[in-house]
């Protein structure tokens, strides 16, 4: 059973709303509201997302735990009940570099910070980070056949040099040209290192002007590679000799 009739309830007490009004503020019959405070039914998901939207708490807290006060003084009474605009809402449009218009975002990125220039693509994530899409064109970040493939989409958040480690793969504007590598340290910069073998990496003095996105997220072209149940139950064995005769 979830919390959601025990919160509506207290949500209720808090606002000074009666049975039939909170029930009319989202089309219900008080009868069915009655029943979700008293235990005997669950809403449907519908109903769930209206309320816990407009009341600016997360789903999983309307459900899972009892909702506080203090996340009730931050209800913002302005927010969409309407499912279509929620779900609408959790996609954001992310500015999108491909091979077409890659030199020219290069060009007028340098001088002006911005993605103006560049069409946008629509992806199911949240948050008003500084985000950039970037179509992948070569194989430079494939070994042993994994990694990142031609065609594939990869989303990078802006990041300062500083705020970067090792090993981290980013999308880096390398003086003409967008590129995609992992990032590395050494004395007198950075280092950009390609996954594929006998490629020598591109060294950025730190004096450089170069920018960072940290790719976060990785859309596939292709259907992925799993480890099957065997190579699982192998591993597993593997390790437990491991430890049998460590001991």
């Amino acid at each position: 059973m979830s919390f959601f009739g025990k919160n509506i309830k207290k949500i209720r007490a808090i606002k000074g709303l009666s049975q039939q009004a909170f029930a009319e503020l989202f089309s219900l019959k008080r009868a069915t509201l009655g029943a979700y405070e008293e235990g005997r039914s669950e809403p449907k998901i519908d109903t769930i997302i209206k309320v816990a939207n407009y009341f600016s708490i997360s789903i999983d807290d309307f459900l899972t735990k009892e909702v506080t006060v203090n996340q009730l003084l931050r209800f913002n009474g302005g927010i969409t009940t309407d499912i279509n605009q929620i779900v609408k809402a959790s996609f954001k449009e992310i500015p999108f570099v491909n091979s077409l218009n890659s030199k020219l975002f290069a060009d007028n990125f340098k001088m002006s910070q911005s993605y103006s220039s560049l069409p946008t693509i629509r992806v199911p994530m949240e948050g008003n980070l500084d985000f950039l899409a970037f179509m992948v064109k070569d194989l430079f970040m494939v070994s042993d056949e994994e990694g990142l493939f031609p065609n594939d989409v990869v989303i990078g958040e802006s990041r300062a040099s500083d705020a970067l480690v090792e090993g981290d793969v980013v999308i880096a504007l390398v003086d003409d040209a967008l590129l995609i590598r992992r990032y590395a340290v050494s004395n007198t910069g950075c280092e950009l290192l390609k996954d594929h073998t006998h490629i020598p990496s591109i060294h950025i003095p730190f004096e450089a002007a170069t920018h960072f996105w940290k790719v976060s997220f990785v859309f596939l072209k292709r259907y992925p590679k799993f480890t099957s149940k065997l190579a699982v139950k192998i591993n597993e064995l593997d390790t437990k000799l491991t430890q049998l005769l460590s001991k």
